[in-house]
Order: C-alpha cells, then sequence, then structure tokens
C-alpha cells in the first residue's frame, strides 16, 4: 500500500514524532511507500525538515500567498482561502494539489488549537476550479467525498482516511470508481492498521485492489 497522507514532527496530539517511529509504524501494516507532511505546520508550528528517502515522499503544507518549492510531487494546504492561486501554481509546475479538510474532529481537541475544517463549499469550489489540475481531498467524510467526487472533474481524487462507514472502501468503488480512490492513513494520529483493513474488507477484484492500494498513487508520482 502507498499512504499518501501521514505527519511527522512535534505535534500535540500524538507522540510518535520521529522519522523512524513512523516509518516503523507504518510497515508494520504493509506500507511500502508514504508521502510525508510536516505535522507543525498544522498548528502554525516552526518548520521540520522532511524526510526523504526510498520509503518517505516529502509533501510541504503550504500557506496560500507565500512562495513555496517542492521536492516531491505535490504540496498540501490546510485552508481554502487564497488556494485557488496555490493549486494554479501547481498545475505549473507540474504538481498535486492536496486539500487538507481536516486534521481531526475539533469536538475532540482543544479550541486552542484552531483546528477549523474546510468547509463543503469551499472544497467543491476549489475541486471546480483549475480542472486540469490533478487534485486530492484529503481528510473527507462520507458525504463530502461523495459530494465532491460527484460534481468535480475526473482530476479529482480522494483519500480514504477519514472516511467511516460499514464497508466503505467497496461502497466508495461502486459509486465512484477505483481509478479516483487513493488509501492514506491518516498517521500517526489515527493507526495506520485502520487503513490496512479498511482495504482487506473490501472484497475488491485484483485490479480494483491494486488500483486503490498503489497505482494511483504511482500515476500521481508518489
Amino acid at each position: 500500500m502507498i499512504d499518501v497522507s501521514c505527519f511527522v514532527g512535534p505535534g500535540p496530539l500524538t507522540s510518535v514524532s520521529t522519522p523512524d517511529s513512523l516509518e516503523a509504524l507504518l510497515r508494520a501494516e504493509g506500507v511500502v511507500r508514504a508521502a510525508v507532511s510536516p505535522m507543525p505546520a498544522l498548528f502554525g508550528g516552526p518548520e521540520f525538515p522532511l524526510p526523504s528517502s526510498d520509503f518517505f515522499t516529502p509533501v510541504p503544507i503550504v500557506e496560500p500567498g507565500a512562495e513555496f518549492s517542492a521536492d516531491g510531487p505535490a504540496v498540501r494546504v490546510r485552508t481554502a482561502r487564497g488556494a485557488e492561486a496555490v493549486k494554479r501554481a501547481c498545475g505549473a509546475a507540474g504538481l498535486v494539489f492536496i486539500l487538507q479538510l481536516r486534521v481531526a474532529d475539533p469536538r475532540n481537541v482543544p479550541a486552542e488549537l484552531g483546528l477549523a475544517d474546510v468547509t463543503l463549499p469551499d472544497a467543491l469550489a476549489l475541486a471546480r476550479a483549475e480542472p486540469g489540475v490533478p487534485m486530492i481531498v484529503a481528510g473527507a467524510r462520507v458525504p463530502e467525498l461523495d459530494a465532491i467526487l460527484a460534481a468535480a472533474p475526473s482530476s479529482v481524487f480522494a483519500e480514504l482516511s477519514l472516511a467511516e462507514q460499514p464497508d466503505v472502501v467497496r461502497r466508495a468503488v461502486r459509486t465512484h470508481g477505483a481509478h479516483r480512490l487513493l488509501m492514506g492513513t491518516h498517521a500517526p494520529f489515527l493507526t495506520p492498521a485502520a487503513a490496512r483493513m479498511k482495504l482487506a474488507a473490501a472484497r475488491l477484484s485484483p485490479a480494483e485492489h491494486a488500483a486503490v492500494s498503489y497505482r494511483n498513487a504511482e500515476a500521481l508520482g508518489f
């Protein structure tokens, strides 16, 4: 499995913070490569050097309006405000644009962390903008995922880490097609075992399983 959504570095919600500890956590659940973003940037913290290796693909978190560069295939944003310009810049640079809808359920974390979700209307607007730019919606719940993929062009994909319902992967494949879905673990906020078990329980065909677990991610450069 290729994990397109995990985080590394010190943060307030988890004790797993080093690249070595995160890699061990992911490898134990069958992850062979992981797109990793800096956890401190989720909380307005200092820069954290992203690991780059045969296992980790670095994905910086970009603040709209700031200049950015990427050593990997993608960048991630946490806010919709000004993000259309980032998506446009991704198109010019040949990068994948990742929109992180949420980090954690705001009902379960301290309010002072300021973890506001991206709203569905804002996510839909970004999904429709710059349709030639590959985009991944990360951290979506099932209703959001369904609404975005139904209304957005085929250049928009979704990872399934925070999509929770019985047989969620199989239902998503039947509704949207295996070609638009990716696996993310959202580690270390969530246990990566959840992603492995979601995929194992889906009873997909070999071709569907390969597409969702790694081939779509490979096609996007991960």
